[in-house]
Parts: C-alpha cells; structure tokens; sequence
C-alpha cells in the first residue's frame, strides 16, 4: 500500500513540476524508474537511497507550497516503507527545516512526517533524535492554534516512543554508554544508547522545566557550576506546564521501566524532587500547582518504595496544605485553591488502600517512628470536618420526628435513658465529643453537605485553566468526608473480599478507629443530603463489620453502640409513651430525658404529632440489622444491647397500629407501617436516584429485615446460640420486672430462672428504671401488648428446634422453656404475655414430641408439661388462669393423639365423660378447688377466699367445651369401626348435644359434619338395628334444622340431605315412605322464607332427580310430587326471591332426570309429571307479568331453563302446537319483562336471560319458522322501542345485544328454510311469505337502516361494527334467500308487492337515511358497497310486470333526492348569492345520480322491462337536471362573474355532459304542452328527446360569457362533440414510445396533461343545440 502511494505522489510531482522544475521531474522520473518493478526490500532502498531522497528534496528547494506539500507526502510515504536511513536523516530533518515556515497544512505534514521517522527508525540517538525533537519545539511555538497543539501531541507522542524503547528487549551485541551518575561515591552505569536518550530527555525536561522564567539555571545534583545546559533538547527554554505534563506522561505510562532504570530513579530523587519542592515554594500560580500536586500524586502512588524520604516530605506538605497549615508567601492569595488540590490529592490517597497500606507499612508500623503518617491523615481529615461546625448545620432527622425539646440538666431527666452503656469511656468521649461540641458553637441551621458543595470537575482535573475557578465553601469539607469514607470503605473492602486480609489492615483499623469514630458520628448528625448520608451510613456500617471479622471488639461494640442510638434515639421511645399515654399533654421539659447524642441543645418546638422514627433513623435501623446479621457468630454480650434496639423500633413502629389479637396466627407478627407527620411520602415509595442504602426503608422491609435476623440464628453455632437466647430471655424479664428472687413464682420450687449476663439491670433491684426502650411497666399492663422478646423467641424456637431439642439442654432446652414457664406462672406479668407465654410453650412442647423419640426427650417435656397444667389458681386473674391451664391440657390433648390408636375399650365411658361437660356447662357456684399443699401465707391470702362469678365460669366452661371437642373429633374420625352398636349410638347422643352447645359455633358446625361421618359408619354396618339407627341419626339432624341458628340449620340439612342421596338407592320402599313422612313432609313445612328455605328446597329436588325411579314406585307418589310442585309455586309466589330461584332449580333438576332418561321405561309415570309440571310453569309464566312481585333476572333465567325443559318433553305433533304458542308467549313477556331490579349489561353481549331465551328459540326443533322469524323480529325492534329504564343496579336495559343476534338469528332461519324447502318441505317454506313473516322480518331490518347515525351504541367495550351496518351486513344476505324463493315460488300478488315494496323501501332508507356532517369514508363507501350489491338484486328485477309501477317510481324520486349535491342556507324563492352549501356523502350522491342516470338510459339489448323501468325513471331524471339548470341560470343572473363553488360547477358540467352523451328510449318523453306536429313526432321517435326539453335553458347557456369548465381526454372530446381524433389513425391512442393504448389505459396515464382538451359548459351547451339541430334535420 506504501509502495503504491508513493509512486501516486511521484507522478504527482512530475504533473506539477513538467514545465518549470525539469530537475525536479527528471530526478522523480528516476526515482520513479525505480520502483516501476513493485516492492523493493528495504536493503535495496537503502542503496538508493540518494536516489529516491532526490525528487523530494529539489521539490522542497522550490519554494512552491504545492511542490513542497507532495515531497513532503512522498517522504511520508518512503519512511514508511524504511527506506531512509538513519544516515540520511540529518539531510531530510535540513530539510524538513527549510520549509517549516510555509503554509499550515505543510507544517502539519512536517509533524507527521517527525512522527513517522521516530516510529520506523528505530536507531535515532542523540543529535538526530535532537533535531527531530527540535524541529516540533519549533512548530509548537507557532502563533496557529492547530499547529501549535499538534505540535504538542507530536511531542508527546515523541517522547512515548522513545521511552517505548526501554521496554523492547536488547540484543546481546548492542552497544552501550557509560554513564557516570554524580553521587558520592560516583556510580558507573552501562545503559542502552535508547536508555541514554530517555535520561537525556528527562533530565533536559526537568532542567528546562525549573529554568523556565527564571534568571539563572537550577543547581542539580549538588553542582557548583551554573548554567547547566541541556544534553539533548537544544533549547533555551520550555513553557513550564508543558515540561511537567510530559514529565507527567512518562510517569504515568512508563512507570515500570521507571523503576528498573537506575539512572531515572536517580532523576526522580536529584532533579524532579527539588523542581517540585522548589516549584511549590515560589508562589505557583494555579496551573503550575495543579500539575505539581499531580506529579506528587503520581510519585506517591508509584514510587513510594524507592522515594520513601520524598514521599514522607509529600504527605507532610499536603496534609499542612489540607489543613491550611502550609507557610507559603502569599497565604492568603493561595490558600484556598492550593487547600483544595491538596485535599483532592489526600482523597485519591485515601481511596487507595493498597496505597494507604503501603504508607502504613513505610511510617506507621515501624516502631519508634515519630511520624505516624497514616494516622496524622486519618485525625487530621477528623480534626478538618469539626473545623466549621456552623457551615455543617444539624441533621434535624437524627433526633427523630415529634421529639419535643428537653433540657438535659433538668432534675427530671432519667439516669437510665441510655441503653448502650458498655463501660468504655474512651469510646463515649471520642464518640459525642464532636456531637457536643457542634451543640455549643451553633446557634442555627447551617447549609450542610449536598451535591451543590461538589464541583463538575475537580480542580486536580481542570487543565485549560489559567486561574483557579471558584469552589463552594463547604467543598474542602465534603473531600474531608469522602477520605474518611474511603478509608472505611477500603479497610472493609480488603477484609470482606479476602479470607486472609493482608497484615496491615488490622493495625490500620485500630489505629484509625477513635478518629474515624468521632468524624462519621459527627457528621451523621449533621445536615447531610441523601446521597453523603448514604455513604456516610454505608461508611459506619462497613467499618463497624470489618472491625468484628478483625476481632475488634472494642471499636466494634463503639460503632454499634452509635449505630443503636442514631437508629432508635432512646428519647423518641419516651416520647411515644409520654404521647400514647397523654396525646395532648402540657410542655414539661422533664418527660423526656437527654440522651448522650446532644439533642437536647437544639432549638427544637414541640411536636406537631407523635414521635417516630425518621427516614434516617430507619436507615441507621437497617445498617444496624445487617450489621448483627454479618457478625452474628462473634457478637457475645452485645447481642443483649442490639435485640434492645431491635425491641425499641419494634414499639415505635407498632405503637400506632390497632392492637393484634391474643393469639396472633403469624407467629411473630408485628405492626410495620410507620405513619408519621416527617414522612415526605408514602411508605415503599422510593425515588430512582436513591442510594440503596436508602431504599426499603418502608416499615414492612424493616420488619422483614428484622425478622431474618431471627431467621439466621439457625446459621450460628451452639455457643454463640445459647448466648443469643440468653440474650432474648434477659430482654423479656425486664420486660415485664422478672428476676430470679422474685417471690411471686408460686408452685415452683424446682424452678431456677435462667442466669443473665447482665442481672444487675434487673428492675427488681432498681425500681425507678425504665425498661430499655424508655416504657414504663405500668404501661405494658395497660396496653395489653405483646411481648417483643417472647415473639422472637417464639420464632427462633421454631427455626432452631432440631438443636434446642436434640441437643444438651444447656444449649437451648433449659433457658428457653424455663423462662416461658416462668412467664406464665408469674403472678402480676400481664395476661397477653403469660398467655404469649403459654402458647409458645405449648408449641415447643408439642414439637418435642413429634421430633425427638428418646427417652429423656420426653421426660424433659412432661416435666415441663406438668407445671404448666397445675390446676390451682396463681393469680386474681381466673381468666388468664383458665387461658394458661387450657393451653396445657391442650397440648396435652394433642400429645395423646400419637397414641389414641392403642385404646380398645371404655367408649361409651368417654362418651359419658364428654357428654357430661355439656350438661355441667351452665351450672355455677363452684369455688376454687382447695390447695393440697401449703404454701406460704403471703401467698395464700389474697386469694382464699375467692368465688369465681359465673361468667368466669361460663367462660372457663365454654373453654373445656373447646378441649374435650378435639378428643371427640378424634374418634369420629379414626376409631368409629372400633365402636359397637351401643356405642355408636352414644356417640350420635354426644354430637346432638355439641350441636346444641352455645358457646362455640364452629364446634357445633363441627360437629354435626361429624354426623356425617358417623352416617357413613351406620351404613357400613350388616346388622338389621343399623337402618333403625341411620333413622336415629337422622331424626338427630331434624331437631338440628329447627336450631335457632341459621349457620347450624343450613349445616344440619346439608348433613341430613347428604345423607339420604349417599344412601337412597338402597332404602327400602318402607323406609323411603318414612323418610318422607318423618322428615322431609316435616322439612318443607318447617323451613320457609331464608336460607335454609332454600337448602330445603334444592335438595329435595336432588332427591327426586335422583331416586325419582324409586320414588314413582310409591303408592302415594302423585301426592307426594304435587306437595312437591305447590312448595314450589309458593317459594315463587310468596317467598323471597333467591327461594323461588331455588324452586325454579329443583324442578330444572327432576325435568333434567326425565331429559336423561328418554329412553328409560323404568319412568312409568313420566306424562303425569310433565303435565303437572306444564300448568304449574303456566301458571306461573302467565301471571308473571302482572305479579306485584319483583322478580331478578335470575328468577327468571331459571325459569327459562324450566321452560325449556318441557319444550323438550313436548311431542312433536299437532297437540303440542297451542303449548309451542303458549310458551312462546311466555317467552316474550319474560324477555320484555320491566320490573327485575338487577339488569345486567346488554349492548357488547346479551344477558344471560336474552342468552337463554334466544338460543331456546332459535335452537327448536318445535318452533315452526314462522313463530321464530317473527319472534326474531320483534326481538330485533327491542333495541329502539322498548330499552328500559336504569335498574337498581344502575344498568339499563338496552337490547342492543339482542337486536345484533336477531339480526343473524333470522339469517340463519331463513337460510334453515331455504335448505328445508329444497326438499318435502316446499311449501313450508313458501308458508312464511304468505302469512306476512317476510314483511315483519324487512321490517325489522329497515329499522336500524332508517335511523342510521341515530340507532343506540352497538358496544361500550368491544369493537363491533354499528347496528346499521350490521342491519345491512346480515339484509343483503338474507335478501339473497328471499329474492331466490321469490323468483321460483309462487307468491300471491298481495304478498309479492307488498315484499317488494317492502325491498324498494329498504333500499331507499339507504340512500335517504339521515348522515352526520362528519360521516367517514369509510361509512360512505360502506353505504356504496351493499347498495351496489342491492342494485346487482334489485335492477335486474326492477322491470318484473308484478312489481307496480309506483313502486318504481318511488325508487326514482328517491334517487332523485339523494342525489342532491347542496342546499342554501337561506330560504330562495328564485336566484340568489347566497353559497351552495355542500352535502356530505358526496360520492353516494353521485352515485345516485349516476345510477338515476343509467335507469333512464337506453340501453343496446332493448328489452321491454328495460323500456318500462326507463320511462318511469325518466321524468325523476329530468326533474333533477332541470333544477339543477334553473337554479344555475337564475344565480347567474344575480352573481354575474362571481364563481359559483367547486359542487355545483361539477355538478353543471356532469348534467351538461351528460345531456350531451345519454339516449333516451324512443317516446319516454311526453310533451308536456301543445306543440307542433315536428317535435311530436321527434318526441316518439327521438333518442335525444330530453333535450328539446331544456332547450331554453341550453340557450341561454350557450350565451353565458363566463361558464366553468374541465379537463377531458381527447377521445372524450371526440365522444362529445362527434369529431374524429385528431392525428391518430384508427381510434388509437399511442404512447411515447409508439406503442399503442387503449382508452382506459389513457385515461389512467393522462402524463404531463398536454394532450387534454379544456372544455367549458357553454361548449357543452352549444353541442347539446347542434344535436337538437341534428335531431331535427338542420344540421349534416
């Protein structure tokens, strides 16, 4: 490709230098000669060199910038191909030279041309390579931009590749150069002459660089001598930030040839280190600091282990600069902007941990070292956020929302608020020192840190800029807190992502804790934005972790212990009780006490609502679960200290909610919206820009969170377990004052309370102390709340049962069910927690049993268990003892269920026993049972003497019911084939009485489905006593029906009807007679008006439809079924409508078993039931309508189906026809029936009524046609006559969905007809167009045609089409069956013209039916589709000698008006001004036109129907073209030259081209006056007749000076006018290219219009003359 390119610019150069420069073109024709052969190795370039340099250097020596742009481009390009060598390069870099002063785009191809010779010349050393780079200094002190910074990027590139060369790997005979470095002693070094280049260039750099500006040369290395000049770089001086950005670039890409370089090592230290010092020194202006404090990043990062001296001199003049310490001359000049690069170098720094280690490791770790770098960064970044407290502001979200203000030295302030007090004092004073301090040195709101204290670009980065742009005030600030979190992070960072941290990590940590404690605690408490309050938490959390996975406990627990506060400040728990207790209390500021953040200092008002917990505090919430999530394992005592917290935020974010029942069915449930007045939105509704940190925050996550901590204690190990519960287990004896010397634990004197890390806290030995949370006891016993600690330890119970169970009681067993038992023993403990208690216990237990089969496992539970269910009062409060005691025997209840299976004897004892308890359940009077023991006095006295009240009584009753009722649940349900007669009769006596019981209903609905079961063991008996016994049982459900409660009434019927459809096809005809008799005769009396009414009445009806072979077999059967019938029609007549559905649904049920059973001849007595059915449904059906009854649409849906059904049964034969009718009738008053108060939605769908009742009708087989077809056109006329009106729903009745299946329900007979007729049904099928069905049917279907745009909505929410339209869609079709049976039947005169006028008027509806002004395309061309489809029907018919004249004439004169184009909107009496308002539907009208056209013209084949229908058209026709010339002539005569509008000029010209054009049939036109014996005769025999009749109008038309015109082919003009076509032979048309084209063809490519011929309508006028003249025999 180079070969090529250069023997382009070769030619080019001897094209531009033929006729002046002969030697350069010769010297090119030479070079040229050269490479015509192709590629040429490089060797053999270098021999001809001189040859190939030649062209290009003459063409340089013209001086002609052409010349010299294609030399230049022609060393590019041989370059390239290395074909100059080194050896040559000083003559082109001469030359190169001598032209740097042209033209830019020559100047530009010099840097390229540089470039190419130091990437391709691999071995340019000293002077050339000095050239070279002196040449492009050269270029970039040009004034041209593009120059100049191209120059610069050459430059940069040069000096890329030279250090490139460093890399590459040297050759065993390359030579070297001695470098002698001048320390003491001298180093001798042998480097690479590429080596030598690069020390060359960067120490002329860092020469040129500190000598730019400056008088005299720097001294490096310690030299004496001055005026050093530099070896390579022939330069008098550099522009200082370009020397130190190429000094930048080195070492930024090269920093690992840096390293292996001794010499440049030496550079760094000898000359670059004193530039940057002394450079820092001398007032540097902004975009020399910039690049300094660049390079001293870049050193530190870099070359920390070979510059540990300068490096240490680094950080301590940045960290003096970050502080505003360092002593410059201009202090104030440049304090701020070199503050700010100072502290955005401190920020990279700190963001690097592996740089902050390696700091670590070079100043810190060394022992005896003065200056402990890393920790002076750390407390200095500490020291600098507290510097201006005003400018931080306060976080007033960290207090809480609601708060009210409190002074901390009031006398009231409660000791104990704080609930993290580990005992570290140093930790305390490091974490709330700054918090203290920003209270007193504030004295209101300040700024705070956002995203306006940032820049868009940090200063470090800003390059282009001279001066130092502004910075916010608080930026040094916001950097300060970006540092200390990137060392937070980074600490984390490197110990979460190794197994291993590296060594130095630890040592880091806790060296920099106190500091990074005091700076994030006090910044979290200031006025942080959203985004720094993220990383500022995220900063604490992650710190606080990595310290627990280092095993630092102390500022572990420090950080944890800011984190509680900050998450639930102890004084919004107080003052959510103080509110709960007292929300409207006076200000008093000792009700809340001053916590150890410094709240209290601020100048906060009273709270506007109550107190809860903000946004942030949420926040600082879910920091602090994770937080104990990660370091589960390892948090020991602290676990006590954060389920504190966790049981604090549970009570702010559950004390709003509405108080959770007693047992709650979520185990650990809790209240987690949190609604409070600070809230700025609702809970979960998170905005996308949030941290994530941020996010969740709504109190169901929280909750959710909180739970998965509980969740993951199955994660820790048994140690870290038992301390967990332990935990759990202090938490809830403070909850509720337990502690272990508590005298009211009665009744357990083996009871030892579990030790507690932390007993001295008890409230036992401290009244006065407040629970954790800051909620007095007092408070919890008159809340009635749960206990937090007890749900949870519910809850970890659960998860972690296989251990507490399965292992050593000390890991779980012995603290977990000790304390539950305590609880619920414990005297004055409120009753929602001991009853808490007791249920968890028994949970516990329970499960024991059902995991663990050992013995001691048992044996630790029944040793619980017994304590539990200890039957002597312990308390005042005998509910709560009832509650306690029931749970015991309870669980014990379902212990023994494992073992029931072993019993084989004593049922009818159990029965007693149970069946005793609900004869005992209302008695009273009974004292506590006496203690046999005797316990203490103190303990016995208050409680002697009590007599529990009978309703303590009844309660504690209704409780046993509820305990003994699972027992007897058991054996009903596993051991019934264990029970004998007796027994079994026992246990049916037992479940009628647990039916009877009042106290549970769910017990008693229980129960008798427990009949149920019972039932089906009574049958699987053998023995004769068991259907006396199945008898029993069902008299037992009878009583239950009359029970006085609805839920057991319905219950016992289900139970007893159930009963007898299982068991019914085996009684015997005695026993169904008793059946009858005793229960159901007594059941239909019984049960009327409700639910049970309607149970009754639905299976009964079951039972008939499924028995009903057996039951005809009865001797009493036909009494029996008409009971049966009269208890219908009075559930219709009288009952409540859902009853009278289910009587309707009982006889659907005994119809259907006859449907079923057709060809059954068991049904003996199938006639009797369907007439009695019939004159039942007849009666009901007819007096439907006139009922005061209001019957609902499912009323009579079922009664539809009931009619239905008997159509079914009806015969088919003439006997049946007056029932059909009379069904039919019923039909149609049931479908227009007014009254129902429950319409459903009818326009997209039908409603299930109409759904029915069409699909009856239109389904029959029975129904003649005639009865469907108009019983489908009435149903079709529904929608626009009889819609009702809004029902009690609200809904409408609208048939609209009705009319739209009507409409292809009748299609669909008519087409069932059709094919009927086709065979022995012939007259049949002409039956229904004799007796008027046809006309009913059109009529119809011209209803919705009619109306058009007027006809109701065909949907609300689907898309079908209009009704109209549908009218037409499904008229067409059904019209093409009806003309068919016309043209082959023989109608009756009467009936075929009445159908035909019927047809004719359908068709006009179409054309005449009222159009909006904005009627759509689409509707216009829909119209014209089916009436062309109509025309195809009707026109070839239309001359039928049948069809009467007038009819005809009707079309006409509809056509006539239809086809009217305008209308004025003034009223006219002659001619007049006033505009012709368009009509719409515009296209349709002409189409009416033309069609009145076509009927009125001759046609070729001359029939006599055609002539008929002609002349009655014909005076429609003229009557249209005569108005249409009048009113044209007489508006002229008004209007003059004013246009007439586009409608009626077209309109003029189509009635004047087609006057011209159409024939008439001879002697269609009548003279309508006298006239001469000539125009009579014309008159008869005249195709052109029509137009003697407007021959005034025509001429005066032909005088008219002024007439529109049109554009016309020119075989139209020659159609017109009679002419031959001008130029063409043959009547042929021929195209551009000669080929010939018919006229359509034409007419489609009219092309560029030149061959149209304009003609006006008094043209047209006048040749309309020369035909009456041709006509009359005037003209030839």
């Amino acid at each position: 490709m180079d070969h090529n390119l250069l023997v382009s610019e070769l030619q080019a150069l001897i094209v531009e230098t033929k006729r002046r420069y002969a030697d350069v073109k010769d010297a090119s024709e030479a070079a040229l000669e050269l490479l015509k052969g192709g590629v040429i190795p490089r060797d053999k370039l270098h021999e001809h060199a001189d040859t190939l340099l030649d062209p290009i250097t003459k063409g340089c020596k013209t001086k002609v910038a052409k010349v010299i742009g294609i030399s230049i481009a022609a060393l590019q390009r041989l370059v390239a191909l290395g074909g100059v060598p080194t050896t040559k390069l000083p003559d082109v870099l001469q030359t190169l030279s001598s032209v740097a002063n042209q033209a830019v785009d020559i100047q530009l191809k010099i840097l390229q041309t540089l470039l190419s010779i130091l990437t391709y010349n691999k071995d340019v050393h000293d002077e050339v390579l000095g050239n070279a780079l002196l040449l492009c200094f050269k270029l970039q002190d040009s004034r041209v931009s593009v120059v100049s910074s191209t120059a610069a990027a050459t430059l940069r590139q040069a000096v890329m590749l030279i250090f490139d060369r460093l890399s590459l790997p040297s050759s065993s005979d390359a030579s070297t150069i001695p470098l002698n470095l001048p320390t003491d002693p001298v180093t001798e070094l042998q480097i690479s002459p590429s080596a030598y280049d690069a020390y060359n260039i960067f120490a002329d750099l860092c020469l040129l660089t500190a000598s730019a500006g400056s008088s005299g040369g720097l001294h490096l290395w310690g030299n004496s001598e001055k005026g050093l000049k530099p070896n390579l770089l022939k330069l008098h001086n550099l522009n200082k930030t370009f020397g130190l950005e190429l000094i930048e670039s080195i070492l930024s890409g090269y920093e690992d040839s840096v390293k292996k370089q001794p010499e440049l090592l030496f550079l760094l230290q000898h000359s670059l280190d004193p530039l940057l010092l002394k450079l820092l020194s001398e007032k540097p202006t902004f975009p020399i600091a910039l690049r300094v404090c660049r390079l001293i990043f870049l050193l530190m990062k870099s070359f920390t282990d070979q510059l540990p001296e300068q490096v240490e001199v680094y950080l301590t003049t940045l960290i003096k600069m970050g502080m505003g310490e360092y002593e410059s001359h201009d202090r104030e000049g440049h304090h701020g902007w070199l503050r700010v690069l100072a502290l955005e170098i401190i920020r990279g720094i700190c963001g690097d941990t592996q740089l902050l280690q390696s700091i670590y490791s070079h100043y810190d770790s060394v022992e005896n070292t003065p200056t402990k770098l890393y920790n002076k960064i750390v407390t200095s970044l500490s020291r600098l956020i507290n510097e201006k407290p005003i400018l931080l502001g306060i976080g007033t979200q960290m207090h809480g929302l609601g708060v009210p203000h409190t002074d901390p030295t009031s006398p009231g302030t409660n000791p104990h608020a704080s609930y993290l007090d580990l005992g570290i004092g140093m930790v305390s004073s490091a974490a709330t020192a700054g918090v203290n301090t920003m209270n007193a040195m504030m004295g209101g709101q300040g700024g705070g840190l956002s995203s306006a204290s940032g820049v868009k670009l940090r200063l470090i980065e800003q390059h282009d800029k001279a001066e130092a742009p502004l910075v916010p005030e608080t930026y040094i600030y916001l950097l300060a807190l970006q540092s200390i979190d990137a060392i937070a992070n980074g600490i984390y960072t490197s110990v979460a992502t190794s197994p291993s941290p590296p060594e130095p990590i630890k040592a880091m940590a806790s060296s920099a804790w106190p500091a990074l404690l005091a700076a994030l605690s006090y910044t979290m408490g200031t006025n942080l934005s959203d985004q720094l309050f993220a990383e500022v938490l995220t900063s604490l959390q992650d710190f606080t972790v990595a310290c627990g996975l280092l095993e630092l406990i102390t500022p572990r627990d420090a950080f944890l212990s800011i984190l509680g506060k900050y998450a639930v400040p102890p004084p919004v728990v107080s003052a959510m009780q103080s509110y709960m207790e007292n929300p409207n209390p006076p200000r008093n500021p000792s009700v809340i006490s001053a916590d150890a953040l410094g709240f209290s200092a601020l100048g906060v008002g009273g709270p506007s609502g109550p107190p809860s917990l903000s946004e942030r505090n949420l926040a600082c919430l879910r920091s602090t679960v994770n937080t104990a999530r990660v370091l589960g394992p390892s948090l020991g005592k602290a676990w006590h200290d954060v389920l504190e917290i966790l049981q604090n935020a549970n009570f702010l974010l559950a004390a709003r909610k509405p108080s959770m029942g007693r047992r709650p069915t979520v185990p650990g449930g809790s209240p987690g919206n949190l609604m409070s007045p600070g809230t700025p939105r609702p809970a979960g509704e998170i905005p996308e820009n949030k941290h994530d940190i941020l996010q969740d925050l709504d109190p169901e996550s929280i909750q959710l969170l909180m739970n998965a901590l509980f969740d993951s204690s199955r994660d820790l190990p048994d140690g870290a377990f038992t301390t967990f519960v332990t935990a759990l287990c202090q938490l809830s004896s403070e909850m509720i004052g337990m502690g272990a010397s508590n005298p009211m634990l009665s009744d357990l004197s083996d009871y030892s309370a579990p030790p507690t890390p932390n007993m001295a806290l008890s409230p036992s030995q401290d009244p006065q102390r407040r629970r954790t949370s800051g909620i007095n006891i007092s408070h919890s016993i008159k809340s009635g709340e749960r206990s937090f600690s007890l749900t949870k330890l519910r809850v970890v119970s659960t998860i972690n049962l296989n251990r507490i169970i399965t292992q050593e009681p000390e890991v779980g067993w012995t603290v977990v069910t000790q304390h539950l038992l305590a609880v619920a023993r414990h005297l004055t403990a409120p009753a929602t927690i001991r009853i808490q208690a007791s249920d968890t216990l028994g949970e516990l237990l329970l499960a024991a049993v059902r995991i663990g089969k050992e013995d001691r496992i048992q044996h630790q539970v029944f040793d619980v268990l017994v304590k539990q269910v200890d039957v002597h009062p312990v308390s005042n409060t005998i509910s709560t003892d009832y509650e306690v005691r029931s749970a015991g025997y309870q669980t014990l209840n379902q212990i023994l269920e494992s073992s029931g299976h072993s019993l084989s004897v004593g049922w009818s004892t159990i029965f007693g026993m149970l069946d005793a308890i609900y004869q005992d359940r209302d008695q009273e009077g009974i004292t506590a049972p006496s203690s046999t023991s005797n316990p203490p006095e103190t303990l016995i006295s208050p409680y002697s003497e009590i007599r529990r009240p009978s309703m303590m009584l009844s309660k504690g009753n209704a409780n046993l019911v509820r305990i003994a009722f699972p027992s007897l649940q058991l054996i009903c349900t596993d051991f019934l084939s264990s029970l004998d007669l007796e027994a079994m009769k026992g246990c049916i006596t037992c479940l009628g009485h647990f039916s009877q019981q009042v106290e549970d209903v769910n017990i008693t609905l229980a129960a008798v489905g427990l009949l149920w079961t019972v039932s089906d063991a009574v049958q699987t008996q053998v023995q004769d006593d068991s259907r006396e016994l199945w008898l029993y049982l069902l008299t037992e459900l009878l009583a239950l029906s009359r029970d006085g409660r609805m839920e057991v009434r319905n219950s016992a019927l289900q139970t007893l009807f159930r009963c007898i459809e299982l068991y019914g096809s085996g009684l015997s005809s005695n026993l169904w007679r008793s059946v009858f008799e005793q229960i159901i005769y007594p059941l239909m009396v019984s049960t009327e008006g409700d639910e049970s009414s309607i149970l009754a009445l639905t299976s009964i009806g079951k039972i008939f439809g499924n028995f009903l072979v057996q039951i005809q077999e009865l001797e009493t059967f036909e009494e029996i079924y008409q009971k049966f019938l009269d208890r219908v029609k009075r559930a219709w007549e009288v009952e409540p409508r859902n009853c009278a559905t289910a009587g309707m649904k009982a006889l659907e049920r005994v119809l259907t078993s006859l449907k079923s059973g057709d060809n059954d001849d068991s049904l003996e007595k199938r006639g009797l039931i369907v007439e009695n059915t019939w004159k039942t449904f007849l009666d009901i059906g007819q007096n439907c309508s006139e009922s005061d009854h209001s019957y609902t649409q499912d009323n009579l849906i079922h009664l539809v189906k009931v009619g239905s059904l008997l159509h079914d049964q009806l015969p088919l034969s003439s006997e049946s026809s007056t029932k059909l009718t009379e069904l039919s009738n019923i039909l149609r008053t049931i479908m227009t029936y007014t009254k129902s108060t429950d319409y459903r939605p009818d326009t997209d769908t039908l409603s299930p009524l109409q759904s029915a009742i069409a699909s009856l009708i239109s389904d029959s087989n029975k129904f003649s046609t005639s009865q469907k077809l108009n019983d489908l056109a009435e149903f079709t006329s529904l929608a626009y006559f009889s819609a009702g009106e809004p029902s009690g729903t609200g809904v409408r009745v609208t048939y609209v969905g009705l009319t739209k299946r009507s409409m292809y329900g009748m299609v669909d007979v008519l087409e069932a007809n059709r094919s009927m007729g086709k065979g022995k049904g012939k007259e049949k099928e002409k039956e229904v167009f004799e007796d008027g069905t046809i006309e009913n049917v059109l009529g119809a279907y011209s209803i919705p045609i009619k109306l058009k745009y007027d006809c109701p909505p065909a949907n609300k929410f689907g898309n079908d089409p209009p009704l109209w339209k549908t009218a037409m869609t499904t008229l067409v079709s059904a019209l093409d069956i009806i003309i068919v049976t016309l043209d082959e039947k023989e109608i009756s005169e009467e009936r075929f013209q009445a159908i035909w006028s019927q047809i004719i008027e359908i068709f006009n509806g179409m054309l005449l039916a009222d159009s909006s002004e904005d009627v759509s395309s689409d509707d216009e061309t829909f119209v014209i589709f089916y009436l062309n489809h109509l025309r195809s029907i009707i026109l070839p018919r239309l001359g039928v000698p049948r069809i009467p004249n007038h009819t005809v004439v009707q079309l006409s004169e509809a056509l006539r008006k239809a086809s009217i184009l305008y209308h004025y909107d003034v009223r006219v009496n002659g001619g007049t001004t006033a505009p012709g308002i368009p009509e719409s539907q515009e296209e349709l009208r002409y189409w009416a036109l033309e069609l009145l056209v076509s009927l009125s013209t001759k046609k070729e084949n001359d029939e006599a129907k055609q002539r008929r229908v002609a002349g009655l058209v014909v005076p429609a026709l003229m009557k249209r073209f005569g108005e249409s010339l009048n009113r044209w002539l007489e508006d002229k005569k008004l209007r003059g030259n004013l246009p007439f509008g586009r409608v009626r000029e077209e309109e003029i010209l189509f009635v004047l081209r087609h006057l011209a054009t159409m024939q008439v049939y001879e002697g269609s036109m009548t003279v309508d006056h006298e006239g001469s014996k000539t125009l009579s005769a014309i008159y008869k025999t005249s195709t052109r007749s029509h137009l003697f009749h407007f021959y005034k109008m025509l001429l005066q038309f032909s005088f008219l000076p002024h007439t529109p015109s049109m554009w016309i082919f020119p075989s139209e003009h020659s159609l017109l006018f009679g002419l031959p076509l001008r130029g063409r032979e043959d009547s042929q048309i021929r195209n551009d290219d000669g080929q010939e084209i018919n006229e359509d063809e034409e007419r489609v490519n009219a092309g560029d219009g030149g061959d149209l011929i304009e003609v006006s309508a008094g043209e047209l006028a006048r040749r309309c003359l020369e035909l009456i003249g041709e006509e009359m025999g005037l003209g030839t």
